[in-house]
């Protein structure tokens, strides 16, 4: 028994003061929705009020992403301590998996840097494949009940997901029980009045549109897995049980990943928004956007005309453009019948602090100008320097996308390993071209599980391809094979197959009439074995340096 117990009176108050702490951030999440999603400004009733809203939070946000983009994530399987398992089988089945969750690991990545963290929840699903039974979403971290004492996730009490579930649904799961069902609610809803948002059209008398607010609570003091729900009248839970997932040292496993990019130092567990940092020039941004929008509008052609002068017909035509018109008044001093309406002009001040605000809001973010697809005019030893220093800080948030998919990789195993025990299944998979049968013992270990695509940024992207064109020649003095390069290069430079393929064809062809002509020679000449170290060596001092050394037709060195 652990140090404490979990009744529903417990989890009831540690469910409201899970709410009570996010109903006072609403303030501050709603406002970073709103900027990330170009609706700043919130409804105005003054049609005559022109509101401008700019793009820069949604660019600031994105820019990251496009940094930590992965194209497919995948890891790599090591044995653990006990070197039990097959890691080759483990590895395939995980990257199977994530192949198909690039998607919900980008949102999750998308949410953390708006909010203050984010959250990946594994669930089971029904397929008829064994390995298809797990399924990933990105969870925003209102729904998920975090122990924020605790210094470390591997450190907290407890871990618990609040969600909605509907009355069919509910009723499958837990049993025909006596529930009262509610309206869907979302976090922002009814927020601001009249926010398209809590707008709602369908019969919510239905059962399908009823849901049941249900909180799955993980006690790792206790290893227990509860349900329960305020919608259920009884005081007691839904369901509960030991918590199924375990891992090869039989401790429990969590199907939740948090996902944190910046944390306050005093308490990790609370995280902390890269939106915030920019915020207020944000809010600036917009307001100067906005005064200046509304000063043009005023800046109109506009005239002072004295009374009586023009009639109805004059004015008229005054006011209809017409290039070359003659209006005839009968007044003496034409300098006084009309005169333009002074303007204030907009104060060059204004533009100023405008720069100042943008540059404060650049100096927020770590990226390098050129990264945000602005060009500029630095020497090519301040681009290498900005290069290194981009790698460097978007290397730190990438190895925080990395340890998620290293944890997702493992809870995953976990999870599918209880399914193979429990249904005792021996299903066939392919690996490396063979058939093999996956054991509930080949993935019962604790693996050491390495992320491949860690940050596989653009700009490092390209550096590594420099590098590895650079280090052929090196590569080809250790021995390396001409068609292994060859294949390896092509690779690197994503060129379609056939090129290899018909590269190594010539490359065959090559050094076939090389050897008939070797033997034709031989057959005339003989050389002596001093003499053949001697043509060797000048071979290879003629030999090109770079990757027109890989013999490839067409190409040469220059």
């Amino acid at each position: 028994m652990g140090k404490f117990d979990i009744s529903p009176k417990v989890l009831s108050s540690i469910v409201e003061a899970h709410k009570r702490y996010w109903e006072d951030q609403k303030r501050d999440m709603y406002k970073y929705k709103r900027a990330y999603e170009c609706r700043f400004w919130d409804n105005l009733n003054d049609p005559a009020q022109i509101s401008i809203q700019t793009s820069d939070a949604y660019g600031y946000i994105e820019s990251f992403i496009s940094s930590l983009f992965t194209k497919n994530p995948g890891v790599v399987v090591k044995n653990g301590l006990k070197g039990t398992g097959d890691t080759k089988k483990a590895q395939a089945l995980a990257n199977d998996f994530l192949l198909k969750q690039r998607t919900p690991i980008e949102d999750a990545s998308r949410l953390a840097l708006i909010y203050p963290n984010a959250f990946v929840k594994m669930f089971p699903k029904a397929d008829t494949s064994v390995y298809r039974r797990v399924d990933l979403t990105a969870v925003a971290p209102w729904h998920i009940i975090v122990d924020r004492d605790a210094l470390r996730w591997e450190d907290a009490r407890y871990v618990g997901h609040v969600y909605y579930m509907s009355l069919p649904e509910a009723t499958a799961r837990f049993g025909n029980k006596h529930f009262k069902g509610v309206e869907f609610q979302q976090y922002f809803d009814n927020y601001i009045d009249g926010d398209d948002e809590a707008q709602n059209d369908v019969d919510e008398s239905a059962n399908m549109f009823k849901y049941i607010e249900v909180c799955e609570f993980y006690d790792l003091h206790n290893e227990m897995l509860y349900f329960w729900s305020p919608q259920w009248g009884e005081d007691k839970f839904l369901d509960k049980s030991t918590i199924p997932f375990r891992d090869a040292d039989n401790q429990p496993v969590i199907p939740i990943v948090p996902l944190y990019f910046n944390r306050l130092p005093d308490r990790p567990m609370v995280g902390y928004a890269a939106m915030s940092r920019i915020y207020d020039q944000i809010f600036e941004i917009n307001m100067i956007r906005t005064f200046q929008a509304n000063a043009v509008r005023k800046a109109s052609r506009q005239y002072i005309v004295r009374k009586g002068i023009l009639d109805e017909e004059s004015m008229a035509q005054i006011t209809s453009g017409v290039d070359g018109l003659f209006v005839e008044i009968d007044d003496d001093d034409l300098a006084g019948a009309i005169r333009p309406l002074p303007q204030n002009p907009t104060p060059p001040e204004l533009e100023q602090y405008y720069r100042a605000v943008q540059d404060d809001k650049d100096k927020g973010s770590i990226l390098a100008p050129f990264t945000r697809g602005e060009s500029t005019r630095a020497s090519a030893t301040e681009i290498a320097a900005l290069a290194a220093y981009t790698s460097t800080e978007v290397g730190r948030l990438a190895r925080e996308r990395d340890h998620v998919i290293e944890e997702v990789a493992k809870v995953y195993l976990a999870m599918i390993s209880l399914y193979i025990n429990e249904e005792n299944l021996r299903d066939l998979i392919v690996i490396d071209g063979e058939p093999v049968v996956i054991k509930p013992d080949d993935l019962m270990e604790n693996f050491y599980v390495y992320a491949v695509d860690a940050a596989s940024t653009p700009i490092s992207e390209t550096v590594r391809k420099r590098e590895f064109i650079q280090s052929v020649p090196l590569l080809q003095g250790l021995g390396v094979p001409q068609k292994t390069l060859i294949k390896e290069l092509i690779n690197t430079l994503g060129l379609p197959d056939y090129i290899y393929e018909e590269t190594v064809a010539a490359l065959d062809q090559q050094q076939a009439q090389m050897t008939n002509v070797s033997a034709a020679d031989a057959a005339g000449v003989k050389v002596q074995p001093d003499s053949r170290e001697a043509i060797q060596a000048t071979a290879q001092a003629q030999a090109p340096i770079g990757p027109g050394n890989l013999g490839i037709p067409g190409r040469r060195s220059v």
